[in-house]
C-alpha cells in the first residue's frame, strides 16, 4: 500500500508539473523503501520513464516531436557519462549531492513562479523563428548528464529551457519535456540496470501508483496555473532537500 501511494505522489507531480517525479519517487525509494541510493536511482527511471511515456500519449497533440526528439539524442549521449560518474562516489556523496540539486530546483521554480507574468512579457518581445532548437544543446547535454548520475528526468531543466530558450508556450513545452523524459530515462535504464538486481514486482506496483497519479495530475494540470503547480513543487522539493541534506551531513559526520 506504501509502494502505490508513494508511486502516485511521484506521478501526480510529474503531471502537474511535466517533470519533477524522480524528485519524489527517489526520496521515496530512499527512505521510505530504505533502498540504497545506487538502487533507488535505476529503479527511479523506471518509474519515471514509464509514467513520462504514459504523459505523452495523453499530450501528444501537444508534444514538438521534432525538438523532443533532438533534445533527447544529446540527452542520452551524456547519460553513460553520469551513470560511470555515480558509480564510482559513495551512498553519502550521492545523497547529498542530490539534496542540494533539489534545494537548487526548488529555488529555481519557486523565482520562475513569480516572474512568470513578466518572462512572459519577455519572451514575446523577444520571439524569433524555431531554428533557435541549437541553443538548448548544452541544456540537453547537462540533462543527460543527470539523469544518468541521479536517476532523474530533468523536466526541471527541460520546460524551462524549452519556454525561455525556444519561446514555447508552457503547456507545449511540459509535454515535449515528458516526451524528452522518456527517450533519455531509456537510455539511462540501458546504463544501469546491469550494475543492480532489479525487482520487476516492486517496479510494477509503484509504477501502478505513479500511472493513476500521472493520470490525474495530467486532469489537474488543466484545471489550476503553472505558476500554482510551480509553488507547490518548490515547497515539497525545497523540505525533501532540506531533509536529505541534514541526513547525509549526519551520515558524513560519524
Amino acid at each position: 500500500m506504501l509502494i502505490t501511494i508513494l508511486g502516485l505522489f511521484s506521478g501526480l507531480l510529474l503531471g502537474i508539473t511535466g517533470g519533477g517525479g524522480a524528485i519524489v519517487s527517489v526520496p521515496a525509494l530512499v527512505y521510505g523503501l530504505h533502498m540504497p541510493m545506487q538502487v533507488a536511482t535505476t529503479l527511479s527511471l523506471f518509474v519515471v520513464g514509464g509514467s513520462a511515456m504514459l504523459g505523452t500519449y495523453l499530450k501528444r497533440k501537444e508534444v514538438d516531436w521534432k525538438k523532443g526528439i533532438i533534445f533527447a539524442i544529446f540527452g542520452g549521449l551524456a547519460s553513460p557519462i553520469g551513470a560511470y560518474l555515480a558509480g564510482r562516489i559513495s551512498e553519502t556523496v550521492l545523497i547529498g549531492s542530490f539534496a542540494i540539486l533539489m534545494l537548487l530546483v526548488s529555488f529555481l521554480m519557486l523565482r520562475k513562479s513569480f516572474f512568470k507574468a513578466k518572462n512572459s512579457d519577455l519572451n514575446q518581445a523577444r520571439k524569433s523563428s524555431d531554428n533557435n532548437i541549437w541553443q538548448i544543446l548544452p541544456v540537453a547535454l547537462f540533462t543527460g548528464l543527470l539523469t544518468g548520475f541521479f536517476g532523474v528526468g530533468g523536466g526541471f531543466m527541460i520546460v524551462p529551457a524549452l519556454v525561455i530558450l525556444n519561446r514555447m508556450d508552457n503547456k507545449p513545452a511540459a509535454a515535449t519535456s515528458l516526451f524528452i523524459i522518456t527517450l533519455i530515462s531509456l537510455v539511462s535504464i540501458m546504463n544501469k540496470v546491469h550494475e543492480i538486481t532489479v525487482d520487476f514486482k516492486l517496479i510494477a506496483i509503484f509504477m501502478f501508483g505513479s500511472i493513476l497519479g500521472m493520470i490525474f495530475g495530467s486532469m489537474i494540470s488543466q484545471k489550476i496555473s503553472s505558476h500554482i503547480s510551480q509553488r507547490i513543487f518548490a515547497i515539497i522539493a525545497f523540505i525533501l532537500g532540506v531533509y536529505m541534506l541534514f541526513d547525509s551531513f549526519f551520515h558524513f559526520a560519524i
